[in-house]
């Protein structure tokens, strides 16, 4: 992607000089640049220690390598049958001797977050003027402007892996509107191969983690708009990105689909289970509510809910973000101001946009990224708000909201002019977007408060191995020996609970599992499983006075307290271990 980027600047012979649009140019050494500022974020915010790693991200990826589908029953719960394919990475990395380097994992890890900030900054070169290969102080604002959100930035470094999908999504409508220029050159191969890139792309990520799914009705919005041509040409390109789309979820998530499928009935595990219904799982979709708006009204204004400071609003700790209010806000406007421009020009011929506009092919295609973009932004925000309304997943949506202000801001500053029908110069639109895209930023800056994802210093006094990545006293236990996972995020614990014949065991909660009584559920499978074992028995939990209720009335756990001695470790300090009488 970044060769292509390169390529395209040295393509200009159907537009002006690419060098006269100022900036420098795209290629290895910005990609540099964007991991080196990643890194730094990365470590300022030091070691990652987030629930998701500690319920699921990390025992996912060892159930798979070690064969553990074979021994144990779903000890991360309804998450143990989720893709672990994102994880593989970090845990590859913890199995390694850079697991006692913590600071050069956290650099590798923000190496996402640098390709993200590399791809924002490709779209916002095309969407403010037109050449991808060329940044500017006005695109790199524009781009500063997502990358800095609330989202966006506490992600940097950690292991939630909704970084990595950005960077799929965004390759992806990256491609499309690559493709749209190579059919400016007439180049139809090019363009092809593109496109299916993008769907690919897309599909990947829908394959590698199931909340990407609101992504592809937009990047087909915005393949649509970005096709030059009539109905033909837009139905052979939406053909191209599904094909695309098809081959990329097929490659990721096949081969786990099946054998969830094989295993389960389900290739989704208990998601979905309304549409494949195992009897193992509850006839539920497993969404996550809790985050959706109450009313039409309160959908209507929602971002102005967290553009100040509120609490398990979009996500579980507090935070403050007028980014999505001012940037949905702009594009409202923007599309308003357009609505206004193209009945002015109905009505009076003279009256023209930006003189450049009408003869530089360069702003053509500034003008059609910015559609294309604004569509996709639109169309994500909406199935976001409508499926998930959790920050985390709009990642995608977030980096790109400078493009609508810029718009807006652009539009304005042209409307005035025109309304006296003289024509305004280039400079000054983009020299007054400019400014306002800064002021936009710098009150985001003044008013955001990050949201605070579990983190712990790099250098903890009382590490039981010192300075590590993941660091947990290995425990001995004896032969055949039953462990039951009574509270969620204690998973990352099973590779260092060790003796011959261990197993691990989730708690069985209805939600997922289904009831118990069901002979044919997952709970009832569990419970047999249980009941059926005559060797020592375990409990693992947070805390001895606030575990899974549900999971020991099923199961008919009474542990022993007084024996319940720590598992220390470097993710959090309240793992422990208790015999189960």
């Amino acid at each position: 992607m970044v060769d292509a980027i390169t390529r395209t600047v040295q393509q200009p012979k159907w537009r002006k000089d690419a060098s006269t649009i100022g900036g420098f140019r795209m290629g290895w050494g910005v990609l540099l640049a964007c991991w080196t500022a990643a890194a730094a974020v990365a470590l300022a915010l030091g070691r990652d220690t987030s629930w998701d790693l500690r319920n699921y991200h990390y025992y996912n990826v060892y159930a798979l390598l070690e064969g553990r589908w074979e021994v144990d029953l779903a000890p991360a719960r309804a998450h143990s049958f989720l893709h672990p394919g994102l994880d593989l990475p970090f845990y590859l990395l913890t199995q390694s001797p850079l697991n006692t380097w913590p600071r050069l994992v956290s650099v590798l890890q923000a190496s996402y977050a640098g390709l993200l900030a590399f791809l924002t900054i490709a779209l916002a070169n095309l969407a403010c003027h037109g050449a991808v290969g060329r940044v500017t102080p006005a695109s790199a604002l524009v781009a500063l402007f997502g990358l800095t959100g609330a989202a966006t930035l506490p992600e940097t470094g950690s292991t939630y892996n909704d970084v990595q999908i950005g960077c799929l999504v965004l390759g992806a409508l990256l491609a499309l509107l690559l493709a749209a220029e190579a059919d400016d050159r007439h180049e139809a191969p090019q363009a092809v191969r593109r496109r299916l890139l993008a769907g690919f792309l897309g599909g990947c990520a829908v394959g590698l983690k199931l909340t990407a799914i609101i992504f592809p009705p937009a990047l087909a919005v915005a393949g649509a708009i970005a096709v030059r041509g009539g109905v033909g040409s837009r139905t052979r390109a939406m053909g191209l990105l599904s094909l695309g789309g098809a081959l990329g979820f097929a490659i990721t998530y096949g081969p786990w689909g099946w054998f969830l499928w094989q295993r389960f009935g389900n290739p989704f595990g208990p998601i979905a289970n309304t549409i494949f219904r195992s009897p193992l799982f509850p006839a539920t979709g497993q969404q996550d509510v809790s985050f959706l708006p109450d009313s039409l009204a309160e959908a209507l204004a929602y971002p102005l809910v967290w553009a100040h400071r509120s609490e398990g609003v979009v996500l579980e700790p507090p935070l403050a973000d007028p980014r999505f209010a001012i940037g949905l806000a702009a594009l409202v406007l923007s599309l308003v101001l357009v609505a206004w421009r193209r009945a002015q020009r109905d009505n009076d011929p003279r009256v023209a946009w930006v003189g450049a506009m009408a003869t530089d092919p360069a702003e053509r295609v500034a003008a059609r990224a910015m559609r294309a973009v604004i569509a996709f932004v639109l169309v994500s925000y909406v199935a976001w708000l409508g499926v998930f309304a959790i920050l985390r997943y709009a990642i995608p949506v977030e980096v790109l909201l400078g493009i609508p202000v810029w718009a807006a801001a652009r539009e304005l500053l042209v409307a005035a002019p025109m309304s006296q029908g003289s024509m305004p110069s280039a400079g000054w639109w983009r020299g007054g977007a400019t400014l306002c895209l800064a002021t936009a930023l710098g009150v985001s800056a003044l008013v955001t408060e990050y949201p605070a994802h579990p983190r712990e210093p790099f250098l903890w006094e009382g590490e039981p191995h010192g300075t590590a990545v993941v660091a947990v006293n290995q425990i001995a236990l004896p032969a055949g020996s039953l462990v039951v996972m009574l509270g969620p995020a204690v998973s990352f614990v099973a590779p260092f609970l060790e003796g011959p014949g261990v197993w691990f065991v989730g708690g069985p909660n209805s939600n997922w599992a289904g009831a118990a009584t069901d002979p044919t559920s997952y709970a009832a499978l569990v419970l047999r499983a249980v009941r059926s074992h005559s060797g020592p028995a375990f409990v693992v939990l947070e805390f001895p006075d606030d575990y899974d209720q549900e999971a020991t009335d099923v199961l008919g756990i009474a542990f022993d307290r007084a024996s319940c001695r720590p598992v220390e470790n470097n993710l959090t300090r309240v793992v422990q271990i208790c015999s189960w009488r």
